[in-house]
């Protein structure tokens, strides 16, 4: 595949992220607005967790099947092996934030969920897809084809 395809496939993978990252943030935002001003919580809390399950969990199981394996060799290999420890704790704070006990925990761990997953989409967009991008046996286009949850 053309060079200029892989680097429009990632710049689609960095803009799904932002959109990721975007309304993980709302949403976080809205859960700490509605415990700081004494409301109910519950839907706030109700609209991370549902997020999470439906949107970034599924991206992150979609990274690992169709990204991850293309940097599991090389010098990308421990980033690779490290962003899927990120993953286990990011789902590890989600069950967290099921059993919640308040809504200051609620918001804590849900700003913990944030802050990992802010931290692993530098390291995929800024180290691992210019990685994958320069190695010339690595198509992301290929890679990326056909995958909604990747790219949006």
């Amino acid at each position: 595949m053309p060079i200029h395809q892989d680097k429009e496939a990632a710049a689609a993978i960095r803009a799904h992220h932002l959109e990721l990252r975007d309304t993980l943030r709302a949403r976080v935002g809205d859960l700490r607005d509605a415990v700081r001003a004494g409301r109910p919580h519950s839907v706030s809390e109700g609209a991370v967790i549902g997020y999470l399950e439906d949107d970034l969990l599924p991206h992150a199981a979609a990274e690992e099947a169709a990204l991850y394996p293309a940097g599991d060799t090389g010098l990308t290999a421990l980033l690779v092996r490290a962003m899927r420890e990120e993953h286990k704790g990011i789902v590890t704070n989600v069950e967290r934030l099921r059993g919640a006990a308040d809504g200051l925990e609620a918001v804590a761990t849900a700003s913990a969920i944030l802050a990992l997953f802010e931290a692993h989409l530098w390291k995929e967009n800024e180290l691992l897809i210019p990685a994958l991008v320069a190695d010339p046996n690595v198509s992301i286009g290929e890679l990326l084809s056909g995958l909604h949850e990747l790219v949006g």
